[in-house]
């Protein structure tokens, strides 16, 4: 049996990320899920048809975002690229319900917006009307994507 020696071993400090910076990840991040959102919801909008692989690109655009600005290896930069992909992909389905609402009512849709986005009873109600089982998996398939590209190799 081998015997394991100091000199075998990496040094504790070779293992530290110094040139990581969440800030700039979180920043990058949030940028881009509101892009994405964005995305999200007009395509979503213009279609009215959900499409899968627009969770995936949620996902990893944010992911490569926060992993480039962050440059980060810890499980911080996956939790955080994961979450901001799940937010991306609500807040993606959110301005798509609203913009279905204001055409139905035959409003503007900055004043569906800003009537809905302040009222968590209406969020939750708006939610619960649109829900589809397939919403589930579309916003586990970004979390993991997003998760899983935000972390540098």
């Amino acid at each position: 049996m081998d015997e394991l020696t100091i000199s075998d071993s990496t040094p504790a400090i070779a293992e530290l990320d110094f040139d990581s910076n969440l800030i700039m990840g979180l920043a990058g991040g949030v940028s881009a899920m509101l892009v994405s959102a964005a995305i999200w919801g007009g395509i979503t909008y213009f279609t009215e048809y959900q499409i899968s692989w627009m969770a995936i690109g949620v996902g990893f655009f944010v992911g490569l975002v926060v992993q480039k600005l962050g440059k980060g290896k810890s499980l911080i930069f996956g939790i955080s690229g994961a979450v901001l992909s799940l937010l991306g992909c609500l807040l993606g389905n959110f301005l798509f319900y609203n913009g279905v609402i204001a055409k139905e009512w035959g409003v503007p849709f900055f004043s569906v917006l800003l009537a809905t986005s302040f009222d968590p009873a209406a969020i939750i109600e708006i939610f619960t009307l649109a829900f589809d089982f397939r919403d589930l998996l579309f916003y586990a398939l970004a979390a993991y994507i997003g998760f899983r590209t935000s972390m540098s190799k």
